[in-house]
């Protein structure tokens, strides 16, 4: 059974006590850079569905699958490359 003194917070983390500021040696973590946002994953998953229901219906609806999965790989990959990185 734990002691209810081992739960509390130290003095080396963020508590009420200190004002929820940060104490010597902790560093407050820089946000990460993330992608801007797209429609090509959509895009992606849309394709890979007509390819999957051609294979029940038409070849017609799998080639348009297929166009388009390889389209949106391309284009998404290539916004990716294209974008800043600080």
């Amino acid at each position: 059974m734990q002691d209810s003194n081992e739960n509390r917070q130290g003095t080396g983390g963020l508590s009420p006590d200190n004002g929820g500021k940060s104490l010597e040696g902790w560093n407050i973590p820089k946000p990460e850079a993330i992608p801007s946002p797209t429609h090509w994953p959509f895009m992606l998953s849309l394709g890979a569905t007509l390819m999957g229901l051609g294979i029940l219906t038409s070849n017609l609806i799998s080639i348009v699958g297929i166009v388009l999965f390889i389209l949106a790989i391309v284009k998404w990959v290539g916004e990716l490359s294209r974008e800043e990185r600080h």
